[in-house]
């Protein structure tokens, strides 16, 4: 018997040196960046954003990144050696299939997409109780058609049309419009006075899993 316990105590520490694997330590980061603006394309962020896929050597299944509403990604666990990647968002990808990518440090690397569409906004007027804000738009995508556009504040950082505390949404449906760019006004109303709100424009194609596109955000300040 105590021979048999001596064998399962040795049989117990191989198994735990063979388990014991170095922990992955490469960082890698990135930008969505529009191929013709260089800018970086913005979208919900943990809310139904840009999605990045990572596939380490012939594997099917990816790793999967979420981007922050700015429209970059980090990653600070990722093992060395051979991967292809794709990203996934209000955008089409700018190279035609997946990017080679061969990872032996920490890297950061710019991702060119071309936007569904392009929104940029600013504000017209204010008081203490309501905003004008002008939202322009250009789309992009020829083949998708634009089903609505509008404006999302909050009283935190990057609102999206699935979260906006202290704040609301007004969207406008058009996709009966034929325009593909333009300019448009909405009014924030019901703002309380001396308070600082977070606002983004926002747009959505018939595109497949249903992103929206995001514009910057401004701040504003009521009087």
């Amino acid at each position: 018997m105590k021979a048999n316990l001596i064998i399962f105590f040795i049989l117990s520490l191989s198994g735990c040196q063979i388990d014991n694997y170095q922990a992955p330590e490469i960082t890698l980061s990135g930008n969505i960046l529009d191929a013709e603006t260089n800018e970086l394309v913005e979208s919900g962020g943990i809310n139904a954003g840009t999605l990045v896929k990572l596939y380490e050597g012939t594997a099917i299944q990816p790793l999967l990144f979420k981007t922050i509403p700015e429209g970059r990604f980090t990653n600070s666990k990722v093992f060395a050696g051979n991967y292809k990647l794709e990203v996934e968002g209000p955008f089409t990808m700018f190279q035609d299939g997946l990017i080679d990518l061969k990872v032996t440090r920490d890297e950061d690397i710019d991702i060119k997409v071309i936007p569904n569409v392009r929104l940029t906004i600013s504000v017209q007027n204010k008081d203490g109780v309501s905003a004008n804000i002008n939202l322009s738009y250009e789309k992009v995508a020829s083949d998708q058609t634009l089903i609505d556009y509008g404006i999302v504040w909050s009283e935190y950082k990057n609102p999206n049309v699935y979260s906006f505390p202290g704040g609301s949404i007004v969207q406008e449906n058009v996709d009966t419009m034929t325009s593909i760019s333009g300019e448009k006004s909405f009014v924030m109303p019901n703002l309380k006075p001396n308070t600082t709100y977070f606002v983004r424009g926002t747009a959505r194609t018939q595109n497949p899993g249903n992103y929206y596109n995001y514009s910057s955000q401004v701040v504003l300040k009521t009087q």
